[in-house]
């Protein structure tokens, strides 16, 4: 149950601190006072986002704590799953920064909002006046009918295997796409793969291809130039050999005479000696030089070769095209390997598609037991609240599968008698809709065994003995659960076991939302306005005094 509520700064709410009882608590007060403002509140620390404009001192951060008693709640695996310190007391805290900043907290530990609202969805369920609206919504429908066979558990399986088959079918349908597209490609991969193993590149041939082809294109030059070297140190008329074999002889016979000498004759005989084996290798490398038109040939196509294949895949180096050839090899070894994962991943499709089949079919049944047994029990209540005529059924078709199943649901109404059963949306008042709310909200509550449900004017559209009706069947349900009511109307308010009145004060030259809780003399007050005015008579006073004790 909601043990305590403590609002600071929010909205027109400067500070409160608002314990509660179990049983039916009942909030009444002037429009305008601030009623679904303490809603607002309460639905904030909830996991309802927020911003700065809920701040009523720009100045200060606002702050809503709900303190819960989950005994008894089974909510243990809650925590362990989401690695949170248990409390009999557990307490769910929102703040909102001046800066906009939000942040959660369960029992001290920061959260974010998902796990907040996770949490709540166990505690409580708010039901505001505008939400009879979603008794037209599929997804209402279908979370009302799995909520009452088994809280919806088997849902949840079946939602969980729909993810999961979704999921897979994503990724087979991306699967197929691409490898669509490499079909459409491989040919032209494969030309392209085709072409770079003919050339069977090595690493470093451009550069030694190319520096043989330049010898070969030179090589006339390089011949004439390496024989005129040769001829000029060793077979001219003035061979440099003959010269320094002279300087030699001549420095030899001198050292005799002119022992310094002897030094520049060696230095002259190592420069024969050097000049003699260099005439030597050029006359030896003139001769090897062969001007080879057919290696020619063949090194201009090679290297053209290279250098085009370099220019159309635009790479710098002959390692950049080796890179490429390996990359296509790559590329259509996974087109093969995808075809095979394609199989898997079908087979895989298949089998999880049979599976979600079973447990839709299993979902629809289990729901079609459902409504046959609700739609009697909920015409019931209906006629406890003043539609004595009223009938309801709950009608299942088949459908696609989608993520709510494969059910149509359809909740037909008739308030009058003899009248053909038509689609609430289209035969249902406001006031009916209100009680019909209340019918399926009650049966969700009791079988989802929430805490706690709050009721947001819920009492729209009806009055007089309806009213009373109404009220009854609120208190009725307040005897398995807590449940907060939002009321204008006198009959539901004298049903309260706590009566907490909303009012607006001046604080500091602000107006300010208060609450305080009647004691039995004030609430009498109270409901006595509520059948009359702000000054009500003896006679209000003594029809109040009665209702409440009626109603006990």
């Amino acid at each position: 149950m909601l043990a305590r509520l403590i609002v600071r700064n929010y909205a027109i709410i400067s500070e409160l601190d608002l314990p509660f009882s179990d049983g039916l608590t009942i909030i009444t007060g002037e429009t305008g006072a601030g009623k679904s403002i303490l809603i607002g509140a309460l639905s904030m620390v909830l996991g309802k986002r927020a911003d700065t404009s809920v701040l009523f001192n720009n100045e200060d951060k606002c702050v809503v704590e709900a303190h819960f008693d989950i005994n008894g709640y089974d909510l243990n695996s809650f925590f362990e799953e989401n690695d949170l310190d248990y409390e009999q007391i557990t307490i769910l805290r929102r703040e909102i920064s001046v800066s906009g900043k939000s942040r959660a907290f369960i029992n001290d530990t920061p959260v974010n909002l998902n796990q907040l609202r996770d949490l709540a969805s166990y505690l409580i369920d708010i039901h505001s006046q505008h939400e009879v609206l979603t008794l037209k919504t599929a997804e209402f429908r279908a979370r009302f009918l799995d909520s009452c066979t088994d809280g919806g558990t088997l849902f949840s399986e079946f939602a969980t295997k729909y993810d999961q088959w979704k999921n897979l079918k994503r990724k087979t349908d991306k699967l197929k796409e691409e490898l669509q597209q490499s079909a459409a490609d491989e040919d032209y991969l494969r030309f392209q793969l085709n072409e770079l193993e003919e050339l069977n590149l090595s690493e470093g041939e451009l550069s030694s291809a190319q520096e043989r082809l330049s010898f070969l294109e030179n090589a006339e030059e390089i011949g004439q130039t390496l024989n005129g070297i040769s001829e000029a140190l060793s077979n001219s008329e003035t061979a440099i050999l003959d010269v320094l074999r002279s300087m030699d002889s001549e420095l030899k016979g001198l050292s005799r005479k002119y022992p310094k000498a002897t030094e520049w004759q060696q230095r002259v005989h190592s420069c024969f000696v050097e000049l003699e084996d260099l005439a030597n290798e050029l006359e030896k490398s003139a001769t090897d030089v062969d001007q080879d038109p057919a290696e020619l040939q063949r090194l201009q196509e090679r290297v053209d070769e290279i250098l085009r294949l370099m220019t159309k895949h635009r790479k710098q180096s002959e390692a950049d095209l080796i890179s490429l050839q390996q990359n296509l090899v790559e590329q259509l070894d996974n087109i093969g390997t995808s075809d095979e994962q394609l199989t898997l991943l079908l087979a895989e499709l298949e089998t999880i598609g049979s599976q979600l089949e079973k447990l839709a079919v299993k979902l629809s049944e289990s729901r079609k037991d459902t409504a046959k047994k609700l739609a009697p029990k909920i015409a019931a209540e209906l006629h406890e609240m003043g539609m004595p005529d009223a009938q309801l059924s709950i009608d299942l078709t088949r459908t696609e599968i989608t993520t709510l199943g494969q059910d149509n649901i359809e909740m037909k109404f008739t308030s009058n008698k003899g009248q053909q059963l038509q689609d609430i949306s289209k035969v249902a008042s406001g006031g009916e809709l209100s009680r019909l709310m209340l019918a399926v909200k009650s049966e969700i509550a009791k079988n989802a065994k929430l805490p706690a449900i709050i009721f947001d004017e819920i009492d729209t559209g009806v009055s007089g003995d309806v009213a009373n009706k109404v009220g009854n069947k609120i208190r009725n349900l307040s005897k398995h659960m807590q449940v907060f009511c939002i009321t204008h109307l006198p009959q539901i308010a004298s049903k309260a076991d706590q009566h907490l009145f909303v009012f607006k004060e001046l604080e500091h030259d602000k107006t300010v939302t208060n609450v305080r809780e009647l004691p039995s003399p004030d609430r009498i007050v109270e409901i006595a306005k509520m059948l009359s005015n702000a000054n009500p008579t003896e006679a209000a006073l003594t029809h109040a005094k009665n209702m409440i004790q009626d109603s006990h």
